[in-house]
């Protein structure tokens, strides 16, 4: 069921991308114009070394989805894949989710009339009804870190949450992920940055 919602939740923030604007953090004092390579560090593979679980339920096709994804946009600014012992930065992901609720009340009054109008006498009647609405639903966040592994610490972030859709077809995985991975990097080393 987790192994579901994450792959929902990607392809979800994905669908979605253009229609919000990521979080953007970073370290202003940094020198992003030394950056000329990169390296994408395997979300799956660090959780199986760091013994953590916060992509636990990552399928292996989404991972290599979103890697593909990060690769294919940062080779487009023009950096170079590398090892992760050559690389200048050490790009890291992760995906998050967490069970939410969220209650909307509506007044929806209802009033009734016998022989009302103008011209006519009668009754009128009415009472103010309130809907309220509950839904729970799983919020999906997509993380992505950029770290100098010089100085092991993170120099760029950007995040997105959203709610998390069902029934996205296979087919379309791939490119929903793109256009989310570029959407929360389009920032990144961008005039405003460096």
């Amino acid at each position: 069921m987790k192994r579901l919602l994450v792959v929902s939740l990607v392809v979800l923030l994905s669908a979605c991308a253009s229609s919000y604007k990521p979080e953007i953090d970073y370290n202003p004092e940094y020198n992003f114009s030394q950056i000329k390579s990169f390296t994408v560090l395997d979300a799956m593979q660090a959780t199986k070394e760091d013994n953590q679980a916060f992509n636990m339920h990552l399928s292996d096709l989404d991972n290599d989805r979103i890697i593909r994804a990060i690769n294919i946009n940062l080779e487009n600014k023009g950096l170079a894949a590398q090892s992760t012992e050559q690389a200048d930065i050490q790009v890291r992901y992760q995906v998050v989710t967490k069970d939410k609720t969220r209650i909307r009340s509506y007044n929806t009054s209802f009033y009734s009339c016998w022989s009302c109008g103008p011209y006519y006498g009668g009754y009128n009647y009415g009472a103010p009804v309130n809907q309220v609405d509950v839904q729970d639903y799983v919020e999906g966040t997509l993380i992505i870190d950029m770290i100098d592994p010089k100085l092991k610490k993170s120099i760029w972030r950007s995040q997105v949450s959203e709610a998390v859709k069902d029934n996205i077809p296979v087919e379309e995985k791939q490119a929903r992920i793109q256009e989310l991975v570029d959407a929360m990097l389009a920032s990144f080393q961008s005039p405003s940055v460096n």
